[in-house]
């Protein structure tokens, strides 16, 4: 069985030249050999063919059709200018739908076809060309204007039709232009924006005119990053046209149906050869339909050749021709399955030598062209070599799809079995139950193969993803180098890098603590006290540590594993072993791969280099990984002679409890050595403090500062979190919720230093705190308290007025202690020393309670020490102080009684500074919120009792405050009222408006006199005198709000002429363009403003003057008449609209023009507008049936709607008197350029 035998081949010898279907027999080939998948069928039914029409009204614009070289763009334009020009080639179209859709323009227009060779005209001078040369051949006399005389070219298009329509007044004129992108991308930054320009004009003139435009172009411009840097102009020819894609699927449809053609016999000997190589591949079975269709071309190959974009003219179809060719005559293999997969396409692409000179396309050639050679002289199992080759070729081609030729991107080996359908005897005749398995491993075994033969060379995998890629950059087998110098490396280079490995999970830092030793600062968890100890952790054995650190808490030693030195375990109690003994092979190797990878990049470079360190990198992770994964059982530790592994260390702990990891966490390497290490060093810890505070939250040294300035923050009052808390608790500074330093055994160690000095002396800072080998504690034998903590317990002594702390330049008593708070700790842990407050100022004290009229007693409970007076003190500060604030702002707004600001500008600037000073000295009482502060009171008792007169001001400002609030209501109401109402309208509105203002200087002027200091004013009179004002204002308000808005009975009449039949009937006659609908909005707009409202009542008028259903206001609407006068003049002229409207239809229906299209119409249709113009009344009901008919027989007829506006303006141009002949003129200037570019004949003006 041949090929031949099972495929009716139709070969594509030629590509399709547009201009060629200017000759008759061209034109009928071309129609007649275009086959229409059902979706470009859709495409063409439902917005080709509606947008190149010209007998309906519709938003016309110009087409654009997409598709690379060779896939049937040129045809596709062929066909459809071809139908338009000629009407008898229907009947050679094989697709039924189209061929009915293709008539509406079929015949229908003259056709100018050209094709934009090299040349550096401007496409408006090559179009504009074409368009003279093809005019004057057919008989039509017109010469575009010069480019340089015009500012547009739509006026010149419309003239140009003009002369058409005057030669062809059925027809309209189509222009088809193919190989524009290529044009286009020759066109330098200017001149594209002036091209692109003049194709959105084109493509704006399709609206209006009956000229169309076609052009084909390679790909969507629209979307092209070749033209973003004019994105402006190309989003503007966008609006302007049509994107028609030849999609994959239909590139597929032309394969089956033309070149690949089959009958149903044939389709059934194709199936029943692939069925049984179905089974070896994923998806054979479910795409049987589609592989066959297509036979003996894969689908694939279409879908992998459209991605090689970076091969311009490819011409698929003519490619797929010319490889059916070959084996056209060919028996059909009966071993393997015979199909044309994209691994073909490689031969094509590589011999044709235009392809060659792009550089991508050359190095992947060069590439797989080393890898062809190695294949053919080097590959160890022959038996392999053709689907070696194969897969060589494949991964070329896929290559050039990804867009860059460097990237990762690849195929499995599953997907190349499947888009390859590659195929080995041997699989058959294993006789397995998964043959598509054992397939899928034949395949990654020979790509295995060919990775092994060209020793990585070119080739690469992607571990994570199985993808197999061509890899350019890759001249050599960096994994082999790799695994070559891992057997040469020694016991100590090992050691050296596994030291590596550690400080990652370690979380070291590059910088070390001695310059030259793998030593740094490093700190551990006293677990029982929740508190930080500093140490060092040490990569090595104590013989090989500098001895010029410093001592600290503790030493963490990590021995090497493979070269360990010789050493003394001197069991001391701050020191702990950690060695690493329980490794395996995987380990080992990845070790060595690593120590290897680095060796090599140390002594590479370039992409060598880069190579080498990426590679280390990944074996860096999978180390990581392995110590984080066998942390707990690969590491024995020491401590004081005994060894033991982490987790029998660690036994009787929850180790999970400890490090406060979530039960789904697993806990990560660092944090299981510093746990394991912090229980082991725990009694050495205590040993060396046991008087140190247990804290209830974790200290780190990181926080330590943090929440001890938290804690100071705590002591001023500005609010305690959880942390201070902690702090204040741990430090014994608490009794309760109160702060209580006395019963603390760290403060009273500083109160007994401060009793021991004499009157005057101080405590130095050397007395508090001392050194220890770089490090600084208070109590250095017990509690080995930190600076921080000392700071924060002598704060609290500031707190309770124990003592004074003096810092270079600062005293902080407990009035300054926000202050002290607010200096940066370092500060305050240099303090320079401690000293003893002052006594009590009893006098001031009293006379600041008298102030604030509080009892004088309370002074003498202050100096007791009891803080209840101190917190009443404050509160009545705190409410002296907001009522200040609230009468400063009163101050600054005014006021304001019924418009008039009852103080002077210099009497609130007096009061102002007054109360200002007064707020300034209660705000600095704010910081004596203790009796400690209050024993450093500052002020005498004649500076507290000059604010006695300030005190007066916020009386006399709260009783004017009262008066205002009391009316205030009142005469906001009428003075809305007053702006309600119309002045010089009515005498008896104007004398209450009169009225209004003498009560307002009534009131006004007795203010004057009143003395607010007293207390309350009495205003019972004044309101008495507004009510009756506001009573006699309803009543008025109430009469003219009746006048001016709609019962409920015209309510309801308004309604009922909304829903008129007569207006149902006028808005379906509306929809007839020739109706002066102007007429019927003119209606609506003076019966819908009228308003009605009848829900308004006297208890609405007493909240506002102004109804607040309908918000009406007589002093901006005036009644145009009784609502009820307006209904009836509306109902009337309802009538005289239907007269109207009804004449003119009659008047256009008779008309001779109109006549014509009758004839047109169904018999039905034209039964009922025969019936109308014979009985010249409309049918009742009417329907829409009725209104389409009317349609249909006045559409030749074209509307221009006119405003009178414009009319007089254009008969009035000399503003002077004018002769008959002048005016007559003028009248008909203006109807020829109001109804230019369409037929005078079918013109139709209409007066708005």
């Amino acid at each position: 069985m041949k090929y031949s035998d099972l495929i009716q081949f139709d070969p594509i010898e030629t590509v399709v030249q547009l201009r060629d279907a200017n000759v008759a027999a061209a034109a009928q080939k071309f129609v007649s050999t275009y086959v229409i998948s059902d979706e470009m069928a859709e495409r063409l039914v439902s917005l080709i063919i509606p947008q190149l029409q010209f007998q309906k009204p519709m938003d016309n614009k110009g087409f654009l059709v997409v598709g690379n070289y060779g896939t049937g763009k040129s045809h596709l334009m062929s066909v459809i200018s071809s139908l338009a020009e000629d009407e008898s080639l229907l009947d050679s179209l094989n697709h039924e739908e189209t061929k009915t859709a293709a008539k509406e323009i079929a015949g229908r227009f003259k056709v100018i076809r050209t094709e934009i060779g090299a040349t550096t005209m401007s496409l408006r001078d090559i179009l504009i060309s074409e368009i003279e040369e093809y005019l004057n051949s057919i008989g039509v006399d017109y010469i575009f204007p010069e480019s340089g005389s015009i500012s547009n070219h739509k006026n010149a298009f419309e003239d140009m039709m003009d002369a058409f329509y005057k030669v062809f007044p059925d027809q309209g004129l189509l222009l088809v232009v193919d190989e524009l992108l290529d044009y286009l991308r020759t066109r330098k930054d200017q001149e594209l924006i002036l091209d692109l320009n003049f194709l959105r004009e084109i493509g704006e003139v399709c609206k209006d005119l009956r000229f169309r435009f076609i052009a084909g172009v390679q790909e969507a411009i629209f979307d092209s990053p070749r033209f973003s840097f004019v994105a402006d102009s190309i989003r503007r020819v966008k609006d302007r046209f049509e994107q028609i894609l030849i999609a994959r699927n239909d590139i597929k449809f032309v394969v089956a149906e033309r070149l690949l053609k089959k009958n149903a016999e044939q389709q059934s000997k194709i199936r029943e050869y692939l069925t049984p190589f179905a089974k070896y591949y994923s998806n054979m079975n479910e795409r049987m339909d589609e592989f066959v269709r297509l036979f003996p071309v894969h689908p694939d190959y279409i879908d992998t050749f459209e991605r090689v974009t970076i091969a311009e003219k490819r011409e698929i179809l003519k490619t797929l021709s010319k490889g059916m060719e070959n084996i056209h005559n060919n028996p059909v293999p009966e071993d393997y399955p015979g199909l044309i997969a994209f691994d073909t396409y490689w031969d094509v692409l590589k011999q044709n030598a235009s392809f060659r000179t792009i550089p991508d396309i050359r190095a992947v050639i060069d590439c797989s062209q080393v890898l062809e050679s190695r294949i053919e002289q080097a590959f160890t199992r022959p038996i392999y070599k053709p689907m070696a080759l194969r897969l060589i070729h494949a991964l070329s081609i896929h290559r050039l799809t990804t867009g860059d030729i460097y990237s990762t991107m690849g195929a499995t080996p599953l997907e190349l079995r499947d888009s390859l359908c590659l195929y080995d005897p041997m699989i058959a005749e294993m006789g397995s139950e998964e043959p598509e398995l054992d397939l899928h491993t034949h395949v990654e075994t020979v790509l295995r193969e060919i990775h092994k033969t060209v020793s990585g060379q070119f080739i690469s995998s992607n571990p994570e993803n199985h993808q197999y890629y061509l890899d350019l950059k890759k001249t050599d087998d960096f994994d082999a180098i790799i695994d070559n110098k891992a057997t040469t490396l020694g016991e100590s280079k090992l050691d050296r890098f596994y030291y590596v490995a550690l400080k990652r999970v370690m979380e070291c830092q590059d910088t070390t603590y001695v310059t030259g030793y793998k030593i740094w600062e490093h700190e551990l968890e006293w677990q029982e006290r929740k508190a930080a100890r500093t140490g060092y952790l040490f990569f090595g054995a104590p013989n090989e540590r500098s001895t010029a650190v410093p001592e600290r808490n503790f030493y963490l030693y990590f021995i090497q594993p493979n070269d360990p030195p010789k050493y003394k375990d001197s069991k001391a109690p701050d020191e702990v072993f950690f060695k690493l003994t329980g490794t395996d092979e995987t380990f080992l190797g990845d070790l060595k791969s690593y120590a290897a990878a680095l060796e090599l990049a140390s002594t590479s470079s370039g992409n060598a280099k880069t190579t080498y360190e990426s590679k280390a990198n990944v074996f860096l992770r999978k180390l990581v990984q392995w110590l984080q994964k066998h942390m707990a059982d690969s590491f024995h530790v020491s401590y004081q002679g005994q060894s033991k592994s982490l987790t029998a260390w660690a036994k009787g702990k929850s180790i999970r409890e400890l490090s406060g990891i979530p039960p789904q966490e697993t806990i990560n390497f660092r944090d299981l050595i510093n746990i394991v290490s912090g229980i082991i060093l725990s009694p050495h810890f205590e040993n060396q403090a046991p008087g140190y505070p247990y804290f209830s939250i974790k200290i780190t040294g990181k926080n330590r500062s943090q929440a001890a300035q938290d804690t100071l923050r705590a002591l001023t009052g500005q609010g305690r979190t959880k942390q201070a808390t902690a702090v204040l608790d741990a430090l014994e500074l608490l009794d309760g919720e109160r702060i209580e330093p006395y019963k603390s055994k760290y403060a009273t160690l500083i109160l007994d230093r401060l009793k021991q000095k004499g009157h005057g002396q101080v405590v130095n800072r050397n007395e508090i705190i001392q050194d220890d080998n770089g490090l600084e504690y208070m109590d250095q034998q017990s509690a080995r308290l930190e600076p921080d903590w000392a700071v924060v317990t002598i704060a609290a002594l500031v707190y309770s007025g124990d003592l004074i702390l003096a810092i270079p330049g600062k005293k902080f008593d407990a009035t300054t202690l926000k202050l002290l708070a607010a200096t940066p700790m370092d500060d305050l842990i240099h303090f320079k020393h401690l000293e003893q407050p002052k006594e009590w100022n009893i006098p001031a004290l009293k006379a600041l309670f008298e102030l604030l009229d509080m009892t004088p007693g309370m002074a003498q409970l202050v100096t007791q020490g009891d803080a209840a007076p101190v917190a009443q003190l404050q509160d009545a500060v705190s409410k002296t102080v907001k009522r200040i604030v609230l009468t400063q702002q009163t101050l600054r707004e005014g006021l304001v009684f019924w418009e008039q600001d009852l103080t002077t500008d210099s009497t609130k600037s007096s009061q102002n500074k007054a109360l200002e000073s007064t707020k300034q000295f209660f705000e600095s009482l704010q910081a004596y919120s203790t009796p400690g502060k209050l024993k450093n009171f500052q002020y005498n008792t004649q500076e507290v009792t000059s604010f006695k007169s300030s005190i007066k001001i916020l009386a006399t400002i709260t009783a004017m405050q009262q008066f205002i609030s009391d009316l205030g209501a009142q005469t906001a109401w009428l003075s809305t009222a007053k702006s309600v109402l119309p002045e010089g309208h009515d005498q008896k509105l104007d004398d209450w408006i009169d009225r209004v203002d003498v009560l307002r200087g009534d009131i006004l002027n007795d203010l004057q006199s009143q003395d607010f200091s007293k207390g309350k004013i009495n205003t019972s009179t004044f309101s008495q005198k507004l009510s009756a004002l506001k009573k006699e204002f309803i009543n008025t308000y109430m009469d003219l709000h009746t006048k001016a808005r709609l019962g409920v009975n015209d309510d309801k009449r308004k309604a009922k002429l909304m829903n008129d039949s007569r207006i149902h009937t006028l808005q379906k006659l509306a929809g007839i363009e020739l109706m002066p609908r102007q007429q019927l909005n003119d209606f609506h707009n003076k019966l819908a403003p009228l308003k009605s409202c009848f829900s308004m009542t006297e208890n609405d008028l007493e909240k506002s003057p102004v109804c607040p259903h309908c918000n009406f206001r007589p002093s901006v609407e005036q009644p145009k008449g009784a609502g009820s006068q307006i209904l009836d003049t509306l109902d009337d002229t309802l009538d005289d609209i239907i007269i109207n409207w009804n004449q003119t239809l009659l008047d256009n229906l008779e008309d001779p023009i109109t006549q014509g299209n009758l004839d047109l119409l169904k018999t039905d249709e034209k039964k009922a507008v025969d019936q109308f113009i014979s009985s010249k009344q409309l049918p009742e009901p009417l329907n829409n049936d009725f209104i389409h008919s009317v349609k249909q027989a006045l559409a030749g007829l074209k509307k221009v709607s006119i405003k009178l506006t414009d009319l007089q303006a254009a008969l009035q141009k000399t503003g002077g008197p004018s002769t008959p002949d002048e005016m007559k003129k003028r009248f008909a200037e203006f109807v020829d350029t109001q109804t230019k570019g369409h037929d005078p004949g079918k013109v139709r003006i209409v007066l708005e």
